[in-house]
C-alpha cells in the first residue's frame, strides 16, 4: 500500500453510510408523527397534557435530526432544522408556564389540607395563599397570550409544508439497500452509535466536579440539559443494542428528572427574589391593582423560604442519586454494553482478510486524490519508524496494519477543506460502512486521525474512553509515531526519504533527504508531545 501505484478505481460510488441512513428514517418517522399528532390538542388548549406530549416529542425529534442530518439535501436539513426549533421554543415558554401554574394550584391544596388539620377547622388561609393567588393570575395572563405565539407558530409550520417534506424524505426507500444489509448494518451504524453515546456521556461526567457544589445552579441546570440529551441519544439508538438499553435509560431519565425538580425551585428562587427586590425600588399608591400589596408581599416572602427549603431537600436527593450511580458502576456498565450488548445485526458476521480492508482503504483514501500522494509518502514513513522501533514497541504485525490504514486515511477531510479537516477525516472515518473494521480497531484509526495534527488530544474525544487500556496505550504509540511521520512531510514535498529510528537513553531519527528539511524537521519536532508521551523517551531527529 505504500507503493505509488495508482489506486484501485471504482466505476460508480457507492452512497456512504446507507445503512445508517435507513436505520435513521425508521427512527425519524415515528418521532415526527409522535410530534404532529398532538397539534389539535396544542391549539384547543383544553388540556394541558397536549403540549407536554408535543413539546417532548419535538425536542427528541430535534435531538435526533443532526444525527442523521447528512442523509438529507444540506439546504431541506437546515429548513428542517429552523422549523422544529421554532415551533419547540413556543411550545417550552408555554408548557413551562403549564408547569408553573399546575404547581401552585397543587401546592395551595396541600397547604390548604395542612392549614386545617392543624387549625382544626377554624377561619382562615395559609400564610402563602396570597402569594399562590397573585403568581396564578400573573401567570395565567401570560399564559393565554403565549397561546397565540404557539399558534401562530403552527400556522407557521402548516404553511412551510415542512411535516409534509420530511414525512416524504423519511419514507423514501434507499436504492440497492438490500444488497450487503447485513454488512452494511454491522460497520456502518453501530460505530457512530458508540461514539455519539459516549461523547454524550463525556458531556455529562464533565459536570461531576459541580455536584458536591449546592450553589452551583447554572452547572446543575447544565447538567440536566446533558442528561436530556443522553437520554434522547440512548432512545434513538436503543435498537441496537440487546435489551434496548433500558437500565441506562431509565437511571438517565430518573437523574434529568431530579435535576428538573431542582431547576424548577432554582426558577421560582429567581424569579420570587427578582419580583421583591423590584418592589422594594419603587413607590405604590393606593389605588395600585396591578402590583401585589404589602400582605401579599409578605407572603411572597414565606413562599421564597419554603423553595429554598425544598431546594436544599432537592439538592441531597441529587446528591444521593449520583453517589447511588456510581455505586452501581451504571457508566463503565453503558460502557461495556456499547460493545458486548450489541444485537447480532451490528456485529460483523464473518471474518475479514487484511487484503479486503486494504481494498477498501485506498478506495476510500481514493476519494481526496489531491492529499493521496501525501498520505502515501506519511504511510511509508510512519511505516519505517514503527519497523526500526519495534525491538522497543513491541506491537505485532496487526498494529503496523493499523498504522498502515491511520496513514492512508488521516487526511481524508480534507475533502471538506484545511481547516478542521483531522475531526471530519475521524467522523468519516467512524460513520464510512464500507470500512470493514469492528469497533475498536475502527476507533484506533479515527482516533489517529484526528489526534495526527496541532495539539489535539485523544482524551478529548469520548470514544477514547471505550477502549481498553491495552489498547489506551496502543493508540498513544501509533498516533505518537503518525505525528512525526506527518510533521516530516509538513509541506507535503515529499523531501523525507527515509527515516531510521536508533533506541538508546533518548530515541535518535535519523532522517534521509536529498534537500535542505529544515521546516519538516522542525515540524516534526513540534509535534513530538505525544512521542515522548507513549514511549517515555526524549526524541531527537537528526
Amino acid at each position: 500500500m505504500t507503493s505509488t501505484k495508482s489506486p484501485v478505481t471504482v466505476e460508480k460510488k457507492e452512497e456512504p453510510m446507507k445503512a445508517a441512513c435507513y436505520f435513521g428514517k425508521q427512527r425519524l418517522l415515528p418521532l415526527l408523527e409522535a410530534f404532529y399528532k398532538e397539534s389539535d390538542g396544542v391549539r384547543a388548549a383544553e388540556d394541558i397534557e397536549y403540549i407536554h406530549r408535543m413539546r417532548v416529542a419535538s425536542r427528541r425529534l430535534r435531538a435526533a435530526l443532526p444525527i442523521f442530518g447528512s442523509c438529507f439535501p444540506a439546504k431541506n436539513y437546515a429548513c428542517w432544522s429552523e422549523e422544529i426549533k421554532e415551533i419547540t421554543r413556543a411550545l417550552g415558554v408555554a408548557r413551562d408556564m403549564d408547569v408553573q401554574i399546575a404547581y401552585l394550584l397543587k401546592y395551595q391544596k396541600r397547604a390548604e389540607k395542612a392549614w386545617k388539620s392543624k387549625k382544626s377547622g377554624k377561619e382562615g388561609e395559609p400564610p402563602t395563599s396570597p402569594a399562590v393567588r397573585y403568581l396564578v393570575l400573573d401567570l395565567q395572563k401570560t399564559r393565554d397570550h403565549i397561546q397565540k405565539e404557539v399558534n401562530s407558530a403552527l400556522d407557521s409550520l402548516e404553511k412551510s409544508h415542512v411535516i409534509d417534506d420530511m414525512k416524504s424524505a423519511f419514507r423514501e426507500p434507499l436504492p440497492s439497500l438490500r444488497d450487503g444489509l447485513k454488512r452494511s448494518f454491522a460497520y456502518g451504524i453501530s460505530p457512530v452509535a458508540a461514539l455519539r453515546i459516549e461523547e454524550r456521556l463525556c458531556t455529562l461526567l464533565s459536570f461531576e466536579p459541580w455536584v458536591s457544589h449546592p450553589e452551583a445552579v447554572a452547572e446543575h441546570h447544565a447538567t440536566r440539559i446533558a442528561a436530556k440529551k443522553l437520554r434522547y441519544t440512548l432512545e434513538v439508538y436503543a435498537p441496537v443494542y440487546r435489551l434496548g438499553l433500558k437500565k441506562p435509560i431509565s437511571r438517565v431519565k430518573a437523574l434529568q428528572e431530579i435535576l428538573g425538580d431542582l431547576h424548577d425551585c432554582d426558577v421560582w428562587i429567581d424569579t420570587i427574589t427578582r419580583l421583591l427586590l423590584r418592589e422594594r425600588s419603587f413607590l405604590r399608591t393606593e389605588k395600585e391593582e396591578k402590583r401585589p400589596d404589602t400582605f401579599t408581599l409578605s407572603s411572597l416572602k414565606i413562599f421564597l423560604t419554603e423553595r429554598e427549603r425544598e431546594r436544599q431537600q432537592l439538592y441531597r436527593r441529587f446528591v444521593r442519586y449520583w453517589s447511588a450511580l456510581k455505586r452501581e458502576d451504571i457508566w463503565n456498565g453503558l460502557r461495556a454494553t456499547l460493545d458486548s450488548g450489541r444485537k447480532m445485526n451490528f456485529r460483523p458476521h464473518v471474518s475479514v482478510t487484511e487484503e479486503e480492508i486494504r481494498t477498501a482503504v485506498v478506495t476510500i483514501s481514493g476519494e481526496f486524490p489531491g492529499g493521496q500522494k501525501h498520505s502515501l509518502h506519511v504511510t511509508k514513513l510512519a511505516l519505517m519508524m514503527f519497523d526500526s522501533l519495534k525491538p522497543f514497541h513491541k506491537m505485532d504485525s496487526r498494529d503496523r496494519f493499523l498504522l498502515e490504514c491511520a496513514g492512508m486515511l488521516h487526511d481524508i477531510g480534507w475533502k471538506g477543506g484545511k481547516k478542521d479537516h483531522n475531526k471530519r477525516s475521524a467522523a468519516m472515518i467512524f460513520a464510512d460502512e464500507r470500512l470493514p473494521l469492528d469497533l475498536a480497531e475502527r476507533g484506533i484509526i479515527a482516533l489517529a486521525a484526528f489526534a495526527h495534527r496541532g495539539s489535539a488530544s485523544l482524551e478529548s474525544q469520548g470514544f477514547y474512553y471505550l477502549l481498553s487500556p491495552e489498547y489506551q496505550k496502543k493508540i498513544l504509540k501509533l498516533t505518537g509515531i503518525l505525528r512525526i511521520a506527518d510533521g516530516l512531510d509538513y509541506l507535503h514535498l515529499g523531501t523525507v526519504q527515509e527515516v531510521h529510528c536508533v533506541i538508546e537513553e533518548e530515541i535518535f531519527c535519523d532522517v534521509v533527504a536529498g534537500s535542505d528539511i529544515t521546516i519538516e524537521k522542525e515540524r516534526a519536532r513540534t509535534k513530538s508531545d505525544l512521542f515522548i508521551r507513549a514511549f517515555g523517551r526524549n526524541l531527537v531527529i537528526r
